[in-house]
């Protein structure tokens, strides 16, 4: 009988090992399907970002188009067409004006040419009458229909020799460089 008390108390202990070994494994197995899930849900989510990204980036291409199709249209202006908006503007002021020079500019900053579409184009303009009539001038150049702004302004006073005093006052001169950005080749 102690052989058979014996023997049943090692056959218990040996199923109560076998049962916490059991119990450790099912825990082991719930952890790393608790694991598996967190990892599907996290990829779930970074695919559904994406995703969302991808539909805002589509929706702001679309809500951009007649602005992208406009700001192309202004920098698709070769230099004859600039310099030509630029004499137009002379007539619209009721100046005497004229364009001294257009030199492509060079950007130091940019190394790499073919990567940027755009180019730049320094204007020197030049232009005679009174100084209201170059004021309105200057704000014509300013508000040009191009991807353009004004440099540097200068206004002198020009002394007529002869005739009235109120025509010696009223002269004036304007010189004004302008950079132009356009995306077609020079």
């Amino acid at each position: 009988m102690r052989r058979n008390i014996a023997l049943f108390a090692w056959a218990t202990v040996a199923a109560a090992a076998a049962l916490w070994i059991a119990v450790f494994m099912y825990a082991a197995w719930i952890s790393a399907q608790r694991d598996a899930g967190a990892s599907q849900a996290a990829d779930a989510q970074s695919i559904s970002e994406r995703e969302m990204a991808n539909i805002r980036l589509h929706a702001l291409a679309r809500d951009t188009e007649n602005l992208r199709t406009q700001l192309e249209g202004i920098s698709r202006v070769d230099v004859i067409g600039i310099a030509d908006t630029i004499d137009s503007i002379g007539k619209i002021a009721g100046v005497t004006l004229k364009i001294g020079a257009a030199t492509p500019e060079s950007n130091a900053q940019r190394r790499d040419t073919e990567s940027t579409p755009l180019h730049a184009v320094g204007f020197v303009v030049e232009a005679d009458g009174t100084f209201p009539s170059l004021m309105h001038t200057t704000a014509l150049l300013e508000t040009l229909p191009s991807l353009s702004s004004v440099q540097s302004l200068e206004f002198e006073h020009v002394p007529v020799s002869g005739g009235s005093a109120s025509a010696k006052a009223a002269l004036w001169h304007l010189t004004a460089h302008i950079r132009v950005l356009t995306a077609v080749n020079i």
